[in-house]
């Protein structure tokens, strides 16, 4: 049967290295969190820096522990910000660049990494452009790209930039064709290229060439613009994208063909949506969970997407419906679910996702 819960069991003392006070709730968060990425640690933990509690940008950061099931308070951003990106390097440190800090509307040029064992953040080179939103990914090579965003005055930012961890400074790239941005809308490729799906046009980055090259036409098979949808990486080595802040975006699914540098629709998702979370299963589905629509408010639906059979079905709804949460596998094979907002506000509140195996989804007319 598919279910649900909020399990958050107890367990072995919380790491010493992990900072300062634990959350007396399990599953709180410290504070209510939105427009900001959580990233998997080496170690199983999941890591929480800055974002917005409803009324302020935050520097504050903290990390759940999956034995303990509680949150608990870690180093400080030394700069607040909110809408940033980041991404765990190969050595896994986590690298933060960009965002906004709040006080105006604004784009921060700034860039910190934390230290895992330590709990502490130390100040890195900055980029040589104020980004808000950025796209970002790591290379096959360690190093990591940053592409686009929009700058203090929220103009679109064409440009790229390269961090190398090793020497930790910033070196130009190739500037991309068409306006880049938004947090997991870039993923590697086997071939090692990288694809970037937003806006209208989507675009390929060569690591090795160091040029930029269109990836499909226009539009892509929806013909849509799309901004605050999901790209995810499939078994097979095409890319699904799902949903978005258009019409036709948010109710409208596809996926990239590298082999012919071509997009195909693929079936829709039963609910429109925008501002979801996806996932790759263990059996290579795509896992959809809540998101918003504008005529449908905040979501607890979720769906899954069976790339080979090519249709989707109905997975266990959410504890409470979220848009901008965060989602990540915890090595259990449950998800974290986390923050986000509704209709009732920012959410300070986690739930632990227990998704079907893949025998229980049963395709239409079996």
């Amino acid at each position: 049967m598919l279910w649900l819960g909020v399990v958050f069991a107890c367990g072995p003392a919380p790491r010493a290295d992990a900072g300062g006070v634990e959350a007396p709730v399990p599953g709180v968060l410290s504070t209510p969190r939105r427009l900001l990425p959580y990233i998997a640690l080496d170690d199983g933990r999941v890591l929480a820096a800055g974002g917005h509690d409803g009324s302020r940008t935050l520097g504050s950061s903290e990390v759940f522990d999956p034995d303990t099931g509680r949150w608990r308070s870690t180093g400080a951003l030394r700069t607040a910000r909110r809408n940033h990106a980041a991404v765990r390097l190969s050595d896994g440190r986590v690298l933060v660049v960009g965002g906004s800090n709040g006080v105006t509307v604004g784009a921060l040029a700034s860039a910190e990494l934390y230290a895992p064992d330590t709990g502490v953040w130390t100040q890195a080179a900055p980029m040589s452009e104020a980004r808000n939103d950025p796209a970002v990914v790591v290379l096959p090579d360690g190093r990591v790209l940053v592409a686009g965003g929009t700058d203090v005055d929220l103009r679109p930012v064409r440009s790229a930039e390269l961090f190398d961890p090793v020497t930790g400074t910033w070196s130009a790239a190739e500037a991309p064709a068409y306006v880049r941005g938004g947090a997991g809308t870039a993923v590697v490729l086997r071939t090692g290229k990288v694809l970037f799906a937003s806006g209208l046009q989507s675009e390929l980055y060569d690591p090795v060439t160091g040029h930029w090259e269109k990836a499909g036409a226009v539009g892509g098979a929806a013909g849509t613009h799309r901004l605050g949808h999901t790209v995810t990486l499939l078994p097979d080595g095409r890319v699904l994208v799902v949903g978005g802040t258009t019409t036709q975006a948010a109710r409208t699914a596809e996926v990239y063909v590298p082999e012919r540098n071509a997009w195909e629709l693929v079936e829709a998702p039963a609910v429109p949506r925008e501002h979801h979370a996806a996932l790759l299963t263990a059996e290579g589905a795509v896992l959809v969970v809540g998101g918003e629509h504008s005529s449908r408010g905040t979501l607890d639906s979720a769906e899954r997407f069976d790339p080979a059979k090519g249709f989707w079905t109905q997975a266990p709804t959410l504890h409470e419906p979220r848009g901008e949460a965060g989602a990540l596998w915890l090595r259990r094979g449950t998800v974290l679910v986390v923050g986000g907002v509704n209709e009732l506000g920012t959410l300070a509140t986690s739930e632990e996702y227990v998704p079907a195996p893949a025998v229980a989804q049963v395709s239409p007319g079996e």
